[in-house]
């Protein structure tokens, strides 16, 4: 590696020990930096160690660290040797830039638009009806793009309208060239535009805050972490309750939402228009777009009652 000022930030998810995962930095040729064990263990031994190795090479750390044992044929300070040579294998990659947009203006109707799977039709119907709607904001939280060949003239239309949008999972995929056949691929200006989105937004209703994100792609995403901002919040819909599917585990999910950091939870992996109120935390699953002959869109509304939501539809024929 070159010697260079750059920070590579990496997150190792352990096997055996308290804490769940590591988290550090390498710079120059493979100087460490920064090691934090997080999620529980020993912290007194565990900043030892991160003192320990601050600065010193990769290289040398893994020689001295490698087979100590504590607990299941290892220990922390050996599943931190295992982090440093699954980088010089290659196997653990840095992380990725999760990004996360925010609205701070607070709004008092919202219009949130589901997946568009790359139908220009069905966008520009959707805009034409959001629009006698007054709405003061409209976001984009499913898939822009599909198996289609209007996913240009569709990216094309949410930026050139400005609409806040967050990356479905076929967007992330195709922003990195890796469309699905027979699609053809988008045009680098496009990709580019993907290549930006964020993967969540969190925005302002009234004085309650919300978050929106697609699903659980997110998660999968190199250097992904449990203990990251809002990732609580991701976990209980993705893997507890499976995008509200399962109902047995809405009490478990009630006694985690005084832990939320936000008052509303957006979702569309799902792909289906659900409801639900837990804990005083809402949670707003967006389907389709278009389904079953009708254009459809949530409308969220602060009133003196308080947060109202309901699923408009509109008679839609394709042509």
């Amino acid at each position: 590696m070159e010697q260079n000022n750059e920070f590579a930030s990496y997150v190792f998810h352990t096997q055996g020990v308290c804490p769940p995962e590591i988290h550090f930095r390498l710079s120059g040729e493979d100087t460490v930096h920064q090691v934090r064990f997080v999620g529980g263990g020993c912290p007194g031994n565990a900043l030892l160690v991160a003192r320990l190795v601050d600065g010193k090479p990769m290289n040398a750390i893994v020689e001295y660290l490698s087979g100590i044992e504590c607990r299941n044929a290892t220990s922390c300070p050996d599943q931190l040797a295992r982090a440093f040579a699954a980088v010089k294998k290659g196997d653990l990659q840095p992380a990725a830039t999760f990004k996360v947009a925010e609205d701070a203006v607070p709004r008092a109707r919202i219009c949130f638009i589901g997946n568009i799977d790359g139908n220009q039709e069905v966008l520009t119907a959707l805009l034409h009806a959001v629009k006698d709607e007054h709405v003061h904001a409209v976001y984009s939280v499913g898939n822009l793009t599909g198996l289609s060949e209007q996913n240009d003239n569709v990216v094309s239309m949410i930026n050139k309208h400005k609409i806040p949008a967050i990356a479905g999972q076929l967007d992330w995929q195709y922003a990195q060239g890796k469309e699905a056949a027979p699609v053809a691929p988008l045009s680098l200006k496009n990709r580019d535009i993907l290549l930006r989105l964020p993967q969540m937004l969190v925005f302002q209703i009234g004085d309650q805050k919300g978050m929106a994100f697609y699903g659980r792609y997110i998660q999968d995403l190199p250097g992904y972490s449990d203990f990251a901002p809002f990732a609580l919040e991701m976990n209980m819909v993705c893997d507890l309750t499976r995008f509200m599917k399962d109902e047995s585990v809405f009490p478990a999910l009630e006694a985690m939402t005084p832990q939320f950091s936000v008052r509303l939870v957006v979702f569309s992996e799902s792909g289906e228009w659900k409801h639900y109120g837990f804990g005083g935390v809402m949670f707003l699953g967006i389907g389709s777009a278009y389904e079953n002959g009708f254009i459809n869109w949530g409308l969220l509304e602060n009133t003196a009652d308080g947060l109202k939501y309901q699923v408009r539809k509109t008679p839609f024929s394709p042509e």
